[in-house]
């Protein structure tokens, strides 16, 4: 019978970061989170990284138990460098201290919404399916590409940047320096920002839905009460919402041609509000023979990462019988 040996998954998010352990047939044996800090010098990454071992530890699994340490980083990383522009820290130095707390040589490091693609592949929403895009709706919007089974970096380490497509030329300011991205309307803060200035429009008496105002740039659930309420200016928010991203997601599917296309992050936990709304627009954008493409919710939740990462781990190993296993077309489908 085949071993089942451990791996440890770390989702360092925007907000939070997850670790769990997983074997090799899927099963999470434990997790735990924590919120994130500013990881600037060894003091911090050091204090970081013990406390990763403390919870592999406390799990009672020694580090050289491990199969391997999977790491997901909000950003795009390739030979090396890292561009993690809503995160603060010295990436080099933390798989350094990571790779020593845990005796480890290589942690091996992931872009966080392909490590949800390829959790949700592994062992979530992707079943039956050889190639998905899953896109992260949050406070910004991520993706990831999953194609035969293999993760899609790029040679930049950019591939599944959906949420930089321009989907409004010389539309919104993004954090990428650049304008009209599709993060910019089709995100927590997108949302909140197109119904904004739906009210300042003068879609109707704000006074009337006072109730529902967002609290913050990000209150998208307030959006969601609104949208309940028949606020006018939340319907307007989310239809366009439900527009540009389908409009993005038809011009995906004319390159790659996912056989799924999935939505995780928070603000997919209110999909029932816009889901129908986006089938119909990506439907009116794609090309015909993408017409078949199906678009459904992940399943993971905030797991996601951690299978994700895990998985990569196993991957990246080229003593362990998971890549095997899933470069099988018949494996875990």
């Amino acid at each position: 019978m085949e071993d089942r040996k451990l791996y440890l998954g770390i989702d360092y998010g925007g907000n939070a970061v997850k670790a769990g352990l997983v074997d090799t047939y899927g099963q999470l044996s434990g997790k735990t989170s924590w919120p994130t800090v500013d990881l600037l010098d060894k003091v911090a990454c050091r204090a970081f990284a013990s406390q990763v071992s403390e919870f592999v530890h406390g799990m009672g699994v020694y580090s050289s138990e491990l199969g391997g340490v999977g790491l997901a980083v909000p950003g795009i990383l390739a030979q090396g460098s890292f561009f993690v522009p809503n995160v603060r820290a010295d990436w080099p130095m933390l798989q350094k201290c990571l790779s020593q707390a845990l005796s480890k040589p290589e942690i091996s490091t992931i872009n966080d919404a392909n490590a949800a693609a390829l959790g949700e592949m592994w062992m979530g929403a992707g079943g039956n399916a050889h190639s998905a895009l899953l896109v992260t709706l949050g406070s910004g919007l991520g993706a990831g590409l999953i194609v035969d089974g293999a993760v899609v970096t790029g040679g930049h380490g950019a591939a599944g940047e959906v949420g930089h497509m321009t989907v409004v030329p010389h539309g919104r300011p993004c954090k990428c320096g650049r304008e009209g991205c599709l993060e910019r309307y089709a995100s927590a803060r997108g949302i909140v920002q197109t119904f904004r200035e739906a009210g300042e429009a003068g879609y109707l008496d704000a006074s009337l839905f006072s109730e529902f105002d967002p609290e913050s740039d990000t209150d998208a659930l307030a959006v969601f009460r609104a949208f309940e309420a028949g606020d006018p200016r939340a319907k307007r928010a989310l239809a366009d919402m439900a527009d540009k991203l389908g409009f993005a997601l038809a011009q995906v599917a004319c390159v790659a041609d996912p056989d799924v296309i999935l939505l995780g992050g928070g603000i997919a936990a209110g999909a029932a509000h816009f889901i129908d709304d986006l089938r119909e627009a990506f439907h009116s954008y794609c090309l015909e023979s993408c017409a078949s493409t199906e678009i459904r919710t992940a399943s993971l939740e905030s797991d996601a990462g951690i299978f994700g990462a895990a998985r990569y781990a196993m991957m990246s190993s080229p003593r362990d019988s998971a890549q095997r296993d899933w470069l099988d077309p018949d494996f875990g489908l």
